[in-house]
């Protein structure tokens, strides 16, 4: 796949490492073939790290205790990074710093308002040691992070941009026209001092869509990639996936599950050509 990925032109790859599986050697192995398979493409990784399990205990009520638990959970967050870092410094491209924290799914601690300052403040402080060696990316925001956001809230609690934890703001540009992602990017700019960057944008060829239609939005996309002012776009996702929710959950890949191009490819492939 990455191998195919990179014949395709395009220039990175983007996966996830989740810190509470990195207990169990397998998954380990899995992470380490995962890298091994995009050196060998020639393709650098942004690699999104996250806890896929809560934070605190449920039944933490004290304060004071559930502040202490988050900055634990963040020192084993921090320390993956880091142990990643040593191991992969010279293929990753940048670590991105969980996804969509806003949704429940994503963010299982809830109370976001409260428990995501305390824990990321305390991530950042663990990442000192690869500061200006390895790039840090944030926080791969599900919504626009525009002027009384709940990025832009989440930023400026998380002490961006005075801590220097983050080398650029990522966010989730799905459906979003050409003119929003230069806004956001100009606003994100001029507010925090960092770029924005996108570190997902797909259109998706199931439920009420077609595959003819996915390759269209593609096209009509990526050519206006020049005016969006954002200096790094992924597209989300290779392949189709079959275990996803729902039909359109499973129909963004620019390859059918089974591995078959979609015209998708060749649009992507068109765009790429003519730069």
């Amino acid at each position: 796949m990455a191998q195919q990925i990179s014949a395709t032109g395009l220039e990175f790859v983007r996966f996830g490492v989740w810190t509470n599986a990195m207990r169990t050697p397998a998954y380990r192995r899995q992470v380490e073939q995962a890298f091994d398979a995009a050196r060998d493409a020639n393709l650098p990784v942004i690699v999104t790290v996250r806890d896929t399990a809560p934070l605190t205990k449920g039944d933490t009520t004290d304060s004071a205790a559930q502040d202490e638990q988050l900055r634990a959970a963040a020192g084993r967050l921090s320390a993956t990074i880091v142990e990643l870092s040593r191991n992969y410094g010279s293929g990753i491209l940048a670590v991105e710093l969980w996804n969509e924290p806003e949704f429940q799914k994503y963010w299982p601690t809830g109370h976001i308002d409260k428990t995501f300052p305390v824990y990321m403040r305390a991530v950042c402080a663990g990442l000192q040691e690869i500061r200006g060696t390895t790039p840090v990316i944030g926080f791969a925001f599900a919504t626009m992070p525009l002027s009384g956001s709940m990025p832009e809230h989440l930023l400026r609690d998380a002490g961006v941009p005075s801590n220097g934890c983050i080398d650029a703001v990522s966010w989730h540009a799905y459906g979003k026209s050409a003119v929003e992602i230069a806004q956001v990017s100009e606003y994100v700019r001029a507010n925090f001092g960092l770029p924005a960057i996108i570190t997902e944008w797909g259109v998706s060829s199931g439920r009420l869509a077609t595959e003819n239609g996915q390759a269209a939005a593609i096209a009509a996309f990526l050519r206006e990639r020049n005016s969006m002012r954002t200096p790094l776009i992924s597209i989300y996702e290779w392949q189709n996936t079959t275990n996803a929710q729902n039909s359109k959950e499973r129909n963004f890949g620019l390859l059918d599950a089974a591995g078959a191009q979609k015209p998708a490819l060749g649009a992507l492939r068109s765009a790429l050509k003519g730069k």
